[in-house]
C-alpha cells in the first residue's frame, strides 16, 4: 500500500496517438473498496492514512474471522452452485489517487456526499414508476424481469465507472473520427464520435449517447439521452434529463485517472463531481451471460404450465 502521495516524474509524458491525441487505449481495472459517498466513520476527510484504513475498513480476512467468531451460520439451504469469495473483486482497501487513500469518489461537493434536491429522490422515483414495465408481471414475459437478468445492462457497467462485486473492467479504443468504450460487465461497447454534435432526434440508448473532444492531455466524453427502462431500473444516478461528462486522462504510467460530473436538475441542487483512478488491467472476458442460460425459459414455461392448470382446475 502507497503511504504517501506519489510524485508524478517531471519527465513524464502523457502519451500521444499517431494522429497526435492523447493516448487512453488500453483495458483499465477501477476495482476498489471506495464507495460513492462518503461515510460518516471517516469524519469529512478525503484523504486518510493507510494505519486510519486499517482501523475503519476491515480486510475481507478480518470480515471473515469476525463472521466466525459471532458462530454466524448462513441461513437456507447448502449453496449449490451461487458466487463466493472467489468471484469477488473490490480489492482489500479502499483505492488511491496519485497515492493519496480516497473515502470516497465524489469530491465536489467538499463534504463527500451526493446533493439531492429536497424532492430528487421522489422525482427519480415518479420517474422511474412513469418508465417501467412494473405493471408487467415478472412471470408475464421477459419484460418483467430485470435488465440484468435479460442480460441487457448490468452493474460495474453504467456510467459512471464504479466498482461492483465483479467485473470492473474497461477498454478504450481509439481512432481519428470515433472512441468505443466497452465495460466487461455485459461487454456492453458505447461509440463515442469525436467533435461531433448530438442530433436533435437521437434515440434513447443503453449508457445514453456519447459524443466527444480531445482537450489538453484529456479525452473528454459528455452523455446524454439514456434509455427510459434503464433510467427506470438501473439508472442510480441518473434521470432521464442528466448530463454525464466524463473526463479520462493517462496521469503516469500504466494509470488512468478518471472523472466524471452529473448535472441533473431534476435530482440534485447543483452539479456533482467524483474522480478515481484505474490501474492497466491484465485483460478482459467475454462475458457470455445467457450462454447455457436456461433459467428464464424455465421460469416462464413453468408459469405457462401453472396458468394452463389452473384454466384447467377451474373448468
Amino acid at each position: 500500500m502507497l503511504a504517501c502521495t506519489i510524485a508524478v516524474a517531471s519527465d513524464f509524458e502523457v502519451p500521444r496517438t499517431s494522429w497526435g491525441v492523447p493516448d487512453v487505449q488500453g483495458m483499465w481495472d477501477y476495482s476498489s473498496r471506495t464507495s460513492m459517498e462518503r461515510s460518516p466513520v471517516f469524519e469529512g476527510a478525503l484523504v486518510i492514512s493507510p494505519e486510519r484504513m486499517a482501523e475503519l475498513v476491515p480486510s475481507f480476512e478480518q470480515w471473515a474471522e469476525a463472521l466466525e467468531a459471532t458462530g454466524a451460520e448462513a441461513p437456507g439451504p447448502d449453496n449449490v452452485g451461487a458466487y463466493n469469495s472467489f468471484w469477488i473483486d473490490i480489492r482489500d482497501g479502499l483505492g488511491s489517487v496519485d497515492g493519496e487513500l480516497r473515502t470516497s469518489f465524489v469530491i465536489y461537493p467538499e463534504d463527500g456526499r451526493i446533493p439531492w434536491r429536497e424532492d430528487g429522490r421522489d422525482n427519480r422515483n415518479a420517474q422511474r414508476a412513469r418508465m417501467s414495465y412494473d405493471h408487467i408481471e415478472k412471470n408475464a414475459g421477459p419484460e418483467g424481469f430485470p435488465l440484468s437478468e435479460r442480460c441487457l445492462i448490468s452493474f460495474s457497467s453504467v456510467i459512471p465507472f464504479t466498482p461492483s462485486l465483479y467485473n470492473n473492467n474497461m477498454q478504450i479504443v481509439q481512432s481519428p473520427t470515433h472512441v468505443v468504450i466497452m465495460a466487461e460487465m455485459v461487454n456492453d461497447a458505447r461509440i463515442v464520435a469525436i467533435d461531433a454534435e448530438f442530433s436533435e432526434n437521437m434515440i434513447p440508448k443503453w449508457h445514453g449517447n456519447s459524443v466527444g473532444y480531445y482537450e489538453g492531455d484529456e479525452l473528454v466524453v459528455v452523455t446524454k439521452g439514456f434509455h427510459p427502462l434503464q433510467v427506470a431500473r438501473g439508472g442510480g444516478y441518473t434521470s432521464e434529463n442528466a448530463t454525464i461528462t466524463e473526463r479520462f486522462r493517462i496521469s503516469r504510467e500504466n494509470v488512468l485517472n478518471y472523472k466524471f460530473t452529473i448535472e441533473d436538475p431534476d435530482l440534485y441542487r447543483e452539479a456533482w463531481t467524483g474522480e478515481l483512478e484505474m490501474k492497466q488491467s491484465e485483460g478482459i472476458y467475454e462475458y457470455a451471460c445467457h450462454e447455457g442460460n436456461y433459467a428464464m425459459p424455465g421460469i416462464l414455461a413453468g408459469a405457462r404450465l401453472e396458468e394452463a392448470a389452473q384454466a384447467q382446475s377451474s373448468n
